[in-house]
């Protein structure tokens, strides 16, 4: 059996900073590339499409499923990238009797509404999908055995059946390294300190997050609070398959907090040197979660860039998050990590409830005035479905109101779907692009980024976040 996997084109839900996703955000799609090595493992085919690296559209797709012939299509999303997954699902469905199944965050969180709304898709698979996607895989010429597949969302006549779920996988070291043999590797870069743009993937050591925060639909998915890890030797095998055998020389860490366990991140950095591995990688952590010892050895092992999420730079903004950080925890990782010689990152969210213009200068004067913070990225708050701070908002929570209830309205640049006491959806908009031109155009800045980054990576990246600024239709 062939299975075909596909991610739909999402950089619309990045509006003008597209091109900017293009140079320096775009990740292979990592959970895809795990269903197709359990599916190859078990004896069958697959194949990943990435419409939007690749910049595929529906012919494109067509002529590849003739070529290919698959047994089963599977798409993946999240919900802002839903209505795109939806548009694909359709039009295949329009001309294809090959079946759909669908995963992603969107389908674990909706469950049985997603097929009951959208006839488009005969399956569906909720929270991890590698045993289940084989199981459904040799499943399809017998339907009757969907009953016994957990995590299997399926038609019976007029009815959608859930089935129960799967128990998390224990041990993560027993799936197989996602498979990027069949990917254009060469689409996906980033702008690496000193050395300009890389060739680039992404791995991930670990699953699950065991913090509370509001913006986080962690909790709706299943065993999400519970973090398990892979081994510091494992995630090594696969840094060295992807360096030595793959000549990929930046990995990012997709972890939600790369530094969690400690031990396991020293015992990492450990396995690189002792395999005399030569590679960049960076990754997002806590800034309660790191120490001067810890970001030495990570540098030491060739970790370039760290992206600490700030949120609010007001302290009773911060604490209604509960993120469980402290503004001195926040401005002393910054302090080490500049000091080790890393490039730190931090990030905004304006738009939360309770908000107001003077809270939002608050953090604007934070992170202006943080020592050690070489890059900014200011979001808008977008309530996810799942999470706490849509139910604050749905109910008025601290002033805030939700504008438009359309999941494709979820943009995080450019566009506000909530409005939140004195700042509207135009006065939030016009206020992410007043934060990052202030945070940019300081000289400091300017001269700082300047000396980390290649001249030629520095120009190009810069020309096209002031044309992303410019585009913003809204002020």
């Amino acid at each position: 059996m062939k299975c075909l996997l596909i991610s739909p084109p999402f950089g619309n839900v990045y509006g003008s900073f597209k091109s900017i996703l293009k140079y320096g955000f775009l990740n292979p799609p990592l959970g895809l590339c795990y269903l197709a090595a359990a599916v190859k493992r078990a004896g069958h085919q697959a194949l990943v499409l990435d419409c939007e690296a690749q910049g595929l559209n529906i012919t494109r797709i067509w002529e590849i499923i003739r070529r290919e012939q698959p047994g089963l299509i599977g798409i993946t999303a999240t919900s802002p990238e839903f209505h795109n997954a939806v548009a694909v699902a359709e039009a295949l469905k329009s001309r294809l009797a090959i079946p759909i199944v669908l995963g992603g965050t969107h389908v674990t969180i909706f469950r049985e509404a997603v097929l009951q709304e959208h006839p488009c898709f005969d399956f569906g698979v909720v929270s991890e999908g590698e045993e289940t996607l084989v199981e459904l895989l040799e499943s399809l010429t017998d339907p009757g055995n969907f009953p016994n597949i957990k995590n299997l969302i399926y038609r019976q006549d007029d009815a959608v059946i859930a089935n129960p779920l799967r128990p998390l996988i224990k041990n993560l070291d027993t799936l197989p390294f996602p498979d990027r043999t069949r990917l254009d590797n060469h689409l996906y870069f980033r702008n690496v300190p000193v050395v300009g743009y890389q060739t680039t993937t992404a791995f991930m050591s670990s699953r699950g997050c065991p913090f509370q925060c509001t913006y986080c639909a962690v909790d709706q998915l299943p065993g999400g609070r519970k973090i398990r890890y892979r081994s510091a030797k494992n995630v090594a095998d696969e840094i060295e398959y992807i360096v030595r055998g793959l000549k990929i020389p930046h990995i990012s860490c997709n972890d939600d907090v790369l530094t969690m366990n400690r031990e396991r991140v020293l015992a990492l950095c450990d396995e690189i040197h002792r395999r005399g591995l030569r590679f960049t990688w960076e990754g997002l952590s806590r800034a309660d979660r790191v120490d001067k010892e810890l970001l030495t050895a990570m540098k030491a092992a060739g970790f370039v860039r760290i992206s600490y999420g700030i949120e609010s730079g007001n302290p009773d903004i911060l604490n209604l998050t509960c993120k469980g950080e402290t503004h001195e925890q926040i401005i002393e990782a910054f302090r080490i990590t500049r000091e080790v010689g890393i490039v730190a990152r931090g990030s905004l969210i304006i738009g939360l409830p309770y908000e107001t213009r003077r809270t939002v200068e608050d953090s604007f004067r934070f992170v202006n005035h943080l020592h050690g913070i070489d890059q900014v990225v200011i979001n808008i708050l977008q309530p996810y479905p799942g999470t706490r701070v849509r139910e604050m908002i749905l109910q008025g929570e601290g002033g805030s109101r939700l504008v438009s209830g359309d999941l494709k309205e979820l943009r995080r640049f450019g566009n506000a779907s909530v409005a939140v006491n004195d700042l509207s959806v135009n006065r939030l908009i016009w206020l992410q692009k007043l934060g990052l031109l202030r945070f940019y155009l300081r000289p400091a800045t300017l001269w700082r980024n300047f000396k980390l980054y290649h001249p030629k990576a520095f120009l190009l990246d810069g020309l096209a976040f002031f044309r992303a600024l410019l585009s913003w239709g809204a002020t």
